[in-house]
């Protein structure tokens, strides 16, 4: 019995500590980022990155680098944070949420997938994808409809390089993202 309640008090510190939108979330939150893609009108960009947790979310900031924001909250579920515990314990048989490859639709939403995957044994397996969009300021999340369409720029990914580079006409910028990190310079 007191085995029992050892592991619910494990389970509990799990899962608590974290709400839906942890208060001045900044970019204290990004390990490294994963991917981006600049918006039709070239004056955001959305990038997925990685989180302390181990897991992606999706994060969206303006071109000039002012107006970070964290758009999806994964670091915070409780099978992301369990998915946690369970790594740092060499331990396997665990689930793990990600958010991944931000696009713009034509009407200006993000879109992008959640991506479940299950990690056992023989690695991970990806196990269910679900599209989803989301406005640039965070709000109105819904699954992806056949009207949402993508916006066809997608940044330049040189086979066998550790870059991406996208570039901005309008505000003469150039965008690329190295070894994790997001670099916007001037033209």
């Amino acid at each position: 019995m007191s085995k029992l309640a050892i592991w619910a008090g494990i389970f509990c510190i799990i899962l608590t500590g974290c709400s839906r939108e942890p208060a001045g979330c900044t970019g204290k939150g990004i390990v490294k980022i994963v991917s981006f893609e600049l918006s039709p009108d070239e004056s955001k960009i959305a990038f997925s990155a990685l989180t302390p947790v181990g897991n992606t979310d999706i994060w969206v900031k303006d071109l000039d680098g002012k107006n970070l924001k964290k758009l999806t909250f994964q670091d915070c579920s409780p099978t992301n944070r369990i998915a946690k515990f369970f790594k740092k314990h060499n331990w396997k048989n665990f689930f793990e949420i990600d958010m991944i490859s931000p696009e713009w639709t034509s009407d200006g939403r993000i879109s992008f997938c959640q991506k479940l995957s299950k990690i056992d044994f023989w690695g991970a397996h990806a196990v269910n994808f679900i599209f989803w969009t989301i406005n640039s300021d965070g709000t109105d999340k819904r699954r992806k409809r056949d009207v949402d369409r993508i916006s066809q720029r997608k940044p330049f990914d040189p086979i066998n390089r550790a870059e991406m580079i996208d570039r901005s006409e309008k505000y003469k910028k150039k965008i690329i993202l190295k070894d994790g990190d997001l670099l916007i310079l001037d033209l």
